[in-house]
This record gives structure tokens, sequence and C-alpha cells, in this order.
């Protein structure tokens, strides 16, 4: 997902997650200098690396010094992962593998409601990403519910409900689609978020005949696979994710997260059955939507996360409700948004309302969304993001409304009045103290 840990004085109680790749590269440069190999040698010549380098006395030397310095370094990465496993080669190999399909269980329960479904999913890392979801009934029968299709060709993710019988077609302005590809519990994005977060080995195990690795984090600070949505229900207040990696094939077998947010919402899901290096053509990322299927808009422009959209969507928000958003979660946001432009439930669905009407309103909507993009992008990229539009209001001209961290020293910071400057840190927190005044 980002910084390494301090190595401790103690060897003993070290902990440092770090990468046994990059301590390799050390061993092999400070090795090579020594007994003057040739560097650059391609890293499958390694056995006969060796064998010039043990020809050597000075190297022979040198190698107790090189043991300790890995010690320092690579071995307490063993500690820490319990075996030769290393996620930055699992990463590694996943984006070797051209196409590759799993099945996924996932329950979500919120205010005594629980919701199950399981999915087929498809990822081709030349045409995307292709989720077919099933829901259970009360006697727990499945039932075709929806579809989903991010296309980074065309730079938008589609949406197909059954159950309803309505499509919703988002475009990026962006030319990659990172927000719905961590959405959907790709386990190239679940690995890429545990290695920016504190985490542990479980050692080994035996899953279905196969011998594998666990990997797990708790750290609040994990964003990646099913949270994606789960964002949608509340700020985290537990996170649990684990994956099982095969240790001959270096891929992952299996992963389960289970997460609750202050909200109250727990959202737990199994992914399971992985197949990789399947045949994938492009046509199997070819929607199609039955002529009776409705959409509120042919197309909807997904804002830009930037600050101009902010702004944009805050000062909508404050002409509508005359203060601003209380907080700039999905959830909250969009819920508040419905009710002042007094959309209801079926609104899409009215066919007495016109379609240039149906997307004005829908584009008025994203624009009003535009805010809670922004601050979740800050929060994704750990830049200290700050909001306070629970007390200040479009009349607090000079208090900090927004504010996040655009370098070591510097904040951008967006007042009350919508004007934005950059400040000190220093400046940043006397203005902070105005609030509390």
């Amino acid at each position: 997902m980002r910084s390494l840990n301090n190595i401790r004085k103690s060897v003993m109680k070290a902990e440092i997650h770090t990468n046994n790749q990059a301590n390799q590269k050390v061993l092999n440069d400070l090795l090579e200098e020594l007994a003057n190999v040739q560097k650059h040698t391609p890293a499958g010549s390694q056995p006969e690396r060796w064998r010039t380098i043990m020809k050597s006395p000075v190297a022979k030397l040198a190698i107790a010094a090189a043991i300790i310095i890995v010690c320092v370094t690579c071995l307490l990465f063993w500690k820490s992962t319990g075996s030769g496993i290393a996620l930055a080669d699992v990463l590694t190999r996943i984006e070797q593998t051209a196409a590759y399909m799993y099945q996924t269980r996932s329950t979500i329960t919120r205010q005594q409601t629980t919701r199950e479904s399981t999915s087929t999913v498809l990822v081709s890392h030349d045409n995307g990403i292709r989720i077919t979801t099933q829901t259970a009934d009360p006697n727990g029968d499945q039932h075709p519910h929806s579809e989903t299709y991010v296309l980074p060709r065309q730079n938008c993710v589609l949406f197909i409900t059954h159950t309803s019988k309505t499509y919703v077609r988002l475009k990026f302005d962006d030319t990659k689609l990172p927000f719905y590809r961590e959405e959907y519990n790709d386990p190239h994005m679940i690995i890429r978020q545990i290695l920016s977060c504190r985490h542990a080995s479980l050692g080994q195990s035996v899953i279905d005949g196969i011998t594998v690795e666990g990997f797990q984090t708790t750290d609040i600070a994990y964003k990646g696979g099913f949270m994606g949505l789960a964002d949608f229900k509340g700020d985290p207040e537990k996170i649990d994710v684990k994956i099982w990696v095969d240790v001959n094939t270096f891929l992952p077998v299996r992963s389960e997260e289970e997460i609750v947010t202050m909200q109250g919402t727990h959202v737990h899901e199994v992914s399971y059955d992985f197949r990789w290096n399947v045949v994938s053509q492009a046509d199997d990322f070819k929607p199609v939507i039955p002529e009776d299927y409705m959409s509120p808009a042919q197309e909807i422009a997904i804002p830009a996360s930037n600050e101009e959209t902010a702004i944009k969507g805050l000062r909508l928000f404050a002409h509508l409700a005359g203060v601003y958003p209380v907080n700039l979660t999905v959830d909250t946001l969009g819920k508040e948004a419905k009710r002042l432009m007094s959309l209801e439930k079926d609104f899409w669905k009215d066919r007495s309302v016109s379609e240039n009407e149906k997307a004005r309103k829908t584009n008025e909507l994203m624009s009003l969304m535009g805010p809670a993009l922004f601050y979740g992008t800050l929060v994704d990229e750990k830049r200290d993001p700050g909001y306070y539009g629970q007390s200040v209001t479009p009349k607090d001209a000079n208090l900090v409304l927004l504010r996040w961290r655009v370098s070591d020293n510097e904040y951008r910071v967006i007042f009350g009045d919508l004007r934005s400057e950059t400040v000190t840190a220093g400046a940043l927190a006397e203005l902070e103290k105005r609030r509390s005044e």
C-alpha cells in the first residue's frame, strides 16, 4: 500500500518488514565488489557467481562480515515471515499472469439485515475485470443478481443489475481505475496493500491438499480488497485480512477479509478456487445489456479527484443546505446529497421524468460527491487530511475547513469561504487553534 520500520538496536528484539530481494541485492553487490566479479549478472546465473566468488580467498574472508549484515536485515525478514516466501515475489508472480479466475463468498450485515452473495471473478491484465454475482433468497437458492465490468481500455465501469433491470455506466477521466480495482478483492491489490501495512506470517499449513504460507494484517490503514466496498458503509473500526500462498508456485490459494465499521456494518468475504493462467478472450469482457433495461443516464462522468472538484462540490452543497457536510464519507455525503436534491429511491425508474432531467440530476449528484472522492484519495495517500465541516460554516471565512499535507513542512488549506492557499506546518497549527477559541 509504504514505509519500512526502524531497525532496533537489539537484533533479538528487532522487528522489521523489509524485502528479501533488496537484502539479496545488498549482499550480492558487496560480494561482487570484494571478488571483482562482473556487475549486473542475471539472476539466473547465481550458482556460477557463487562458484567464482568462493575461489577468491578475499571473498571467503569477506563472507563472514557479509553474513553479519544479512543477519541485521535479511534474517530479521525471515523472522517476520516464518519462511522463504516474500509477498513482493508473490506480487511479481501475479503480475506475470495474463488472466486468472476465482470465486468469492460475501456476507454484509448492517442494522440486523444480512445480505449474502457469491461471485465469479475473471481478471485479465489486458481486458479488465468481470464479476458475475448471485444472491441467495430466504430458501438459500441462488439467483443471478448483477454483473460488473471494469474496463480500462474504455476507462469505465459498468454495473448491470438484473433484479431491477437497470444498468449504470461510470466514465472516468483518469487512465486507470485503481479505486474499483481495489474494491473487488483483486489479490494483486490486496497484496500491495498488505505490503504497505504492518503484517505478519501465519506460518505454513495445508489448504485443499496444498502447502501454503499465510500472511495477516490487522492494520487499520488497510484499504485494499473488499475494504473498498466497506468504505461506502462507514469508517473501519476493525480489520482482519489474511491471504494464503502456495509455497511452490508463489500464487494465492485463499484470502479472507473481516471488516467492522464504526457504524456497525460487518463485512466478511472469502476468496477461493483460484485458477491461474486461464484462457481469456476480449469477448469475455463485452457486456450484453437487454433492451428493456433502464439507466439513469447513458454515461455518468465521475469527477476527477482533485482540489478543484472538492471545492465545487462543497460550494454546491453549501448553496443547497446553507452548511457544509458533517463528514466526507461516501455513505454520509451520498445520503445527504440525495436528500438535498429531493431524489426519491425510484427517481431513476420514473418514466415520467425525461432522460435529460435524469442525466442532469445524476451529474449534479456526482458533483456533490466530489469532496468525498477527493478526501478518500488523501486518506489513501496518507496526506494527513483533516476536515471540520461539523463546526465550520460558510460564514467562518478564516477557519480551516479542509487541509492536507503537500510536503514535509507545507499544507494546503481550504478555508470556510472556500478560498485555498498553501501554508507552513507552523502556520497551520496557529490557524487550527482558532476553531477552539
